[in-house]
C-alpha cells in the first residue's frame, strides 16, 4: 500500500527529492529567469504555496536555524519572491506573503518534481499510462483497464493501489516506485500530467480521455467542496477550493476568466486545453488512444471492446457482461468506499457524483457562453473543439 503522508512528512520527502536533483532544478529555474534564489529558497516558496506558513515554520523540515531562516527571507524579499506586509490591526506585526513571482517559482518547482519522477521511472514495455485532465473520466478508464487485465470484478485492492498515481505529490516517489515494481500484472499508471510533459517511451500505451470542458469544470466545482482543508491537499496545482457561498454559475464564470499560466494549474481552462491539444496532436500515433466521456456513457461495452483490442486483451465471451457492469457508474458508486477510499475528511460516494451531459453550459448565461467559446477558440484548434463539444 502507498501511504499518504501528513503535511510535514510530505514536505520532508519532497524536500529530499528536490535536494537529490539540485543541479537539474537550478538549471530549470534559471532557464525560467528565476535568479537570486538562496539555498532552500525554491523549497520554501513551494512549501508556503502548498500549505501556508513561513520559513521559520519550516525549520524542522529544512534543518535550518532561526538565523538561516531570516537570511532566506531577506534574500527572497530582496529579489521579489516574498513581500513583507504590516498587519493593519497590529502594526507591530509583519506578515510574509508570496508575490506572483514567488508563486511562479512554487509552481515551477511543483511541475519539475512531477516530471522528474517520469524521467527516473523504470518502465516495462507493456505499461499503460492514463493521462487525463482531472474529473474527465480518469477513475472510469482505470477501472476499465484493470477489469480487462485481471478479468474479475472482485478486485484485490482499492484503485489507488491497483493503478497508482505516479506523480501524486502526496506520496513519496520511492513509495510509488516500489508499489509499481511489486505488481506482477500488467501495470496501469495514472497521471493528470499532459503526455508532452512526461516523455514516455514509444512502446508504452498512452490513453487520454476527453470531456466537454464545462462539464469537467462543474465536476471540479463539486469536487472542490469535497476536499480536505488547506494543509492536507496535494499541491498548488489542484482545483482551488470553492467557497461555500459561491454558486456553481459564479464559480464557472470565474473559471472561464482565469488566465493563470498552465504550469501548476492543470485544472484551469488553459491547462485543460493544453492537455487535450497535446493529446489531439498525437491522435495518429498508434501508441496513443483517445476516448470521449460521452462515448463511454453511450456505449460502455463497445468502448471497452475497443480498448481491449488495442491492448491485446480478450473481450466478449462468458463473464463479459459482468466485467462491463463492473465499470458502470452505478456499480463504482455503490462500491466507492472500497474502490476509491479518500480518507476520513472526504466523502467517497460524492467522488462518483453523476455529471450530466451539458450540465455546465446549462448554468451559464448567453454572455458567459460567448466568453467561454471565445477563450476556448484562442486556446485549442477547431477540430479538437468540435470533438470535445459534441454530445
Amino acid at each position: 500500500m502507498i501511504p499518504v503522508a501528513t503535511s510535514d512528512e510530505q514536505l520532508l520527502f519532497l524536500f529530499r527529492e528536490a535536494s537529490g536533483l539540485r543541479a537539474e532544478l537550478d538549471a530549470h529555474l534559471s532557464a525560467a529567469a528565476y535568479d537570486g534564489l538562496p539555498p532552500h529558497g525554491p523549497f520554501v516558496l513551494g512549501a508556503m504555496a502548498f500549505r501556508g506558513g513561513t520559513p521559520t515554520d519550516l525549520k524542522r523540515v529544512l534543518g535550518i536555524t532561526d538565523r538561516q531562516a531570516g537570511e532566506i527571507v531577506d534574500a527572497l524579499v530582496r529579489h521579489g519572491y516574498l513581500d513583507l506586509r504590516v498587519d493593519p490591526a497590529d502594526r507591530r506585526r509583519i506578515g510574509i506573503e508570496l508575490t506572483d513571482r514567488g508563486r511562479g517559482v512554487a509552481l515551477s518547482l511543483w511541475d519539475f518534481l512531477r516530471t522528474a519522477r517520469w524521467r527516473r521511472f523504470p518502465f516495462r514495455p507493456d505499461d499503460i499510462v492514463i493521462s487525463t485532465p482531472a474529473k474527465s473520466g480518469t477513475t472510469w478508464m482505470q477501472m476499465m483497464c484493470v477489469l480487462l487485465i485481471l478479468r474479475t470484478t472482485d478486485l484485490p485492492a482499492p484503485m489507488p493501489q491497483l493503478s497508482p498515481w505516479l506523480d501524486d505529490m502526496a506520496c513519496s516517489g520511492e513509495e510509488v516506485f516500489a508499489a509499481l515494481a511489486g505488481q506482477p500484472h500488467r501495470r496501469v499508471i495514472k497521471t493528470h500530467t499532459p503526455l508532452g510533459d512526461i516523455g514516455l517511451p514509444p512502446e508504452v500505451t498512452r490513453i487520454v480521455v476527453g470531456r466537454h470542458p464545462l462539464d469537467t469544470a462543474l465536476s471540479l466545482y463539486h469536487q472542490s467542496l469535497n476536499v480536505e482543508p488547506p494543509g492536507g491537499g496535494t499541491g498548488p496545482g489542484e482545483a482551488r477550493p470553492a467557497q461555500e457561498q459561491l454558486s456553481p454559475r459564479a464559480w464557472l464564470a470565474r473559471w472561464i476568466e482565469d488566465d493563470s499560466p498552465r504550469e501548476g494549474q492543470p485544472s484551469s481552462l488553459r491547462g485543460m486545453m493544453w492537455h487535450m491539444a497535446d493529446a489531439w496532436s498525437r491522435r495518429d500515433d498508434p501508441g496513443v488512444l483517445l476516448f470521449h466521456y460521452e462515448d463511454l456513457s453511450a456505449d460502455l461495452s463497445g468502448e471497452m471492446t475497443r480498448l481491449g483490442r488495442h491492448l491485446g486483451l480478450p473481450t466478449g465471451g462468458p463473464g463479459w457482461a459482468d466485467l462491463v457492469a463492473g465499470a458502470s457508474f452505478d456499480r463504482m458508486r455503490a462500491a466507492a468506499e472500497r474502490i476509491q477510499p479518500l480518507g476520513p475528511a472526504r466523502n467517497n460516494t460524492a467522488f462518483f457524483r453523476r455529471g450530466r451531459s451539458g450540465s455546465g453550459a446549462a448554468l451559464l448565461t448567453g454572455g458567459d457562453l460567448e466568453r467561454y467559446h471565445a477563450r476556448a477558440a484562442a486556446l485549442a484548434p477547431p477540430g479538437l473543439l468540435e470533438w470535445l463539444h459534441r454530445r
